[in-house]
Order: structure tokens, then C-alpha cells, then sequence
């Protein structure tokens, strides 16, 4: 990152480190998660954000390659931060599993990395590439991660107002707390480094029309980002959300005028126009409930199955 002026960040690391710590789940009424009843639409939201959660890590692993692993102020919050989203995603899975839909939260998490397959690696040297011949590419990063930290508590606060579970306020609300400091590092960092960097600012903005992609996009298709954004925003007070989210962001320098959240919005609107179906099908077939491909998970990773465990329990061991 650049050289940092004194005072010239209202962001403090020092602070950040010292407050930064598992979530907080005391006096949270889990025994009453399954006496109040969720639309298949909530569900379906849930499971995409805990998915999402649950993909820091190697979000993380991209972030690692870059020139961001010589700045020892953004790895600090990177440590913390990957910490704090571990417990966001065991919380909505804890949740979604005494609502009553039970899986394997590990196996849920191999099956997803695994399906993404070789997007993953081609994504990452994409990401370094990037980094190292770009000078200004961190600005590219930072903006993204403060966009796409204020839509995922844009989003929490979405699903509230419309679950109106009071256990699920509960847990959300508190998960927004860290991603109000997560939002808070991400801005004023990007703002740092494009304040009176003309380059900066003009590869920032034609890279963000060009690579920048909603939260999740990726991991999930196009029609599953799609029914995501329309449960949630497909309303008069969710454009004015997301409008007012694109309004926040244009406040960085040389991003004046930038629609993105609002763009995704409108886009999804339109796919839908042409074909009524799209989107919503996932949701009234509950297709988030489908179990995705397996895939070998033992292959994959170093965890072996359950299967591959009673098979050495029975065999002896090596």
C-alpha cells in the first residue's frame, strides 16, 4: 500500500486488533430459532450467505498472492478479519441446522470449494498477475472489498426486514457490527490510496465496470445471484438501498457517479422480464435444498471420509 501520511486514516488498526474476536453469540436465543417460520426465499438467502461465509479463505488465498502481503497493516486485518468471518459462517450454519435442515457444515464447504474447480486456480493467477504488474491494482482490491462488505450488511439488514424472525434479527444484527468495521477499513484504505492519484482513480473505475461482480458471483451462478438480489431488493425500499449503497462508494475518489449494486439490480430485472421464470424458480422449487454434486472429497483435501474412517477402523490401520 502507500505510504500512509500521520493522522490520514480514521481506520485504526491498533485498536482493530485489540476489539477483534469471535462472535459474540451470549444470551442469543438459539432454543427459539425454529418457533418462528421462514419463507423458502429467507432460506434460500441464508444458505447463499453462509456459502459465501464460508469462502473467506480463499477469497483470502487470492488476496495473499498480491502485493498485499507486503503491507503489514492490511495483513494484519486480513488475519483478523478471515477470524471474525469463521464465526459469521458457523453461526448462520449452526442456525440453518436447528431450524431444522440438517447437513454436514464441513462436507457443505469441501463440496462447494470442489465445484469450483479449475476456476479457482485461474482466478488466482489471474488475481497475482495482476497485482505484480500493475502498481495501482491494490486500489482495485480495496474497493471492491469496501463494496462488497457494505452489500453484505446491506443484504443482512434486507433479510431482517424481511424474515421478521427475532432470533435471526438477533444474530444478523451482531454480524453486522463486524461488517461495519470490515466496511470501515476497506474504505478508508481505498480512499488513502486514491486521494490525489489521478492513475489510481481512473484504473479503479475501469476495472470495477469491467471485473467487478456481486458478492458470491462465482461460487454461485448468474441466476442464483440474480434470485438473491431480487428476494432482497426487488422493492421500493431495497433500490433505495442499493442506490444509496452506489451513492456511498461514488464518495471515494475518482468513483463519482458509479453504478454498480443498482446496475446488478436492474440487470437481474431485465433477465427476468424475458424469461418470468428465471430466479425465482430456485427459490419456489427450493433448489437451494438439493444437495450439491458430491465430489471426492478425499481427493481434494486431506480430510478423509467417514466412510474411509470405518474402513481403517475395521482394517486395523496402516
Amino acid at each position: 500500500m502507500r505510504q500512509r501520511k500521520g493522522g490520514g486514516t480514521s481506520f485504526s488498526i491498533e485498536r482493530y486488533k485489540e476489539v477483534s474476536k469471535k462472535l459474540d453469540t451470549a444470551g442469543l436465543a438459539w432454543e427459539e430459532v425454529a418457533a418462528s417460520r421462514l419463507s423458502k426465499g429467507d432460506l434460500f438467502c441464508l444458505h447463499y450467505m453462509m456459502d459465501i461465509e464460508n469462502h473467506v479463505p480463499l477469497y483470502l488465498s487470492h488476496l495473499l498472492v498480491t502485493r498485499a502481503c507486503m503491507d503489514p497493516i492490511l495483513t494484519a486485518f486480513l488475519a483478523c478479519w478471515n477470524y471474525e468471518e469463521l464465526w459469521h459462517g458457523e453461526n448462520l450454519g449452526k442456525f440453518i441446522n436447528l431450524y431444522g435442515i440438517e447437513f454436514d457444515s464441513q462436507d457443505r464447504i469441501a463440496n462447494v470449494r470442489a465445484n469450483l474447480g479449475l476456476q479457482n486456480s485461474v482466478s488466482l493467477m489471474s488475481t497475482m498477475a495482476g497485482s505484480w504488474m500493475l502498481k495501482d491494482f491494490s486500489a482495485v482490491y480495496l474497493t471492491i472489498g469496501a463494496i462488497n462488505e457494505l452489500a453484505t450488511l446491506t443484504g443482512y439488514g434486507a433479510l431482517i426486514r424481511k424474515s421478521g424472525h427475532p432470533v435471526l434479527k438477533d444474530l444478523l444484527g451482531r454480524i453486522i457490527k463486524d461488517e461495519r468495521r470490515h466496511f470501515a477499513f476497506y474504505f478508508n484504505s481505498a480512499k488513502e490510496w486514491l486521494s490525489g492519484n489521478d492513475h489510481a482513480q481512473r484504473m479503479d473505475r475501469w476495472m470495477l465496470n469491467r471485473i467487478w461482480v456481486p458478492v458470491g458471483q462465482g461460487v454461485k451462478n448468474l441466476e442464483e445471484v440474480d434470485a438473491l438480489a431480487l428476494y432482497l431488493f426487488d422493492d421500493e425500499q431495497g433500490e433505495e438501498e442499493l442506490l444509496n449503497l452506489d451513492e456511498k462508494i461514488g464518495m471515494l475518489p475518482g468513483l463519482s457517479g458509479v453504478k454498480l449494486m443498482s446496475k446488478a439490480l436492474y440487470r437481474a430485472r431485465e433477465r427476468v422480464r424475458k424469461n418470468p421464470r428465471w430466479a425465482w424458480r430456485l427459490i419456489e422449487s427450493e433448489a437451494w435444498a438439493v444437495a450439491r454434486t458430491k465430489s471426492p472429497i478425499g481427493e481434494l483435501t486431506t480430510r478423509r471420509s467417514h466412510a474411509d474412517d470405518s474402513a481403517t477402523a475395521v482394517g486395523g490401520g496402516a
